[in-house]
């Protein structure tokens, strides 16, 4: 019977401990957005008055509550995960068709040559990359080689590179990484044979945005380079 109401004693002196606390006042409020730590800090508590009274109680609840918030960021941690490769998978899908686009912009490019003067020909192709990176892709890379090639077997025209970034981050910052993107794809069509003579270059940082920018997919878009046929004073822009 002693050992009975000393555990209806430690058990009642818990209920006392949590009601009493800002914690425990305010579950109502936060219910929702705190139920795994509210959790834990009970049962903690309980399970702390049981093994050692009241003093139990207070250590069972720290250790719970420290429990169930480690439970909460771990759910939180996970769902961020979940986002960031859900967001990659979409940006290499957008890749492939910006490769696929680009294909057909050569191909279309290879059989106006074909049939008419230099003066008809209008090729655009954009160069994608990954955030705060200035690397061109390895597939991007390919296109480049066949692109050096075909601006080649046209010495007389000219041609213009536009670097851009999303507008995340400071606009210096974006400046510059447009800057060095544009600079990079420069610098790998004259290592495989175009004449820096028929390049002219030009960075835009995040100041021309193109894609609607509810949602970060949107930024994919502008985190480019451009390359666009100087044609009468005019450029025939990427789209």
């Amino acid at each position: 019977m002693d050992i009975k109401k000393a555990l209806t004693h430690s058990v009642f002196v818990v209920s006392m401990f949590v009601v009493a606390t800002p914690q425990g006042m305010a579950a109502t409020q936060v219910e929702r957005d705190k139920k795994p730590e509210l959790i834990g800090m009970g049962s903690g508590a309980i399970a702390g008055a049981v093994v050692a009274g009241p003093v139990g109680a207070v250590a069972g609840a720290i250790i719970g509550t420290v429990m169930g918030q480690n439970a909460s960021f771990e759910t939180l941690a996970t769902e961020q995960q979940d986002t960031i490769e859900t967001m990659n998978a979409k940006n290499t899908q957008l890749s492939l068709v910006t490769q696929k686009y680009n294909e057909a912009q050569l191909e279309l490019a290879r059989l106006r040559a074909e049939q008419h003067s230099i003066e008809d020909i209008d090729l655009a192709m954009n160069i994608q990359f990954r955030t705060s990176s200035a690397e061109i892709e390895p597939h991007f890379m390919i296109q480049l080689d066949e692109l050096a090639n075909f601006i080649q077997q046209m010495p007389e025209a000219q041609w213009q590179l536009a670097g851009y970034a999303d507008p995340r981050g400071r606009q210096s910052y974006n400046q510059d990484l447009s800057e060095r993107r544009v600079q990079a794809v420069r610098d790998y069509l004259v290592s495989v044979g175009v004449s820096a003579n028929q390049l002219e270059t030009i960075a835009y940082g995040d100041s021309q945005p193109l894609a609607d920018h509810a949602n970060n997919e949107g930024f994919f878009f502008d985190r480019r380079v451009t390359l666009s046929r100087v044609k009468g004073g005019q450029m025939a822009q990427a789209q």
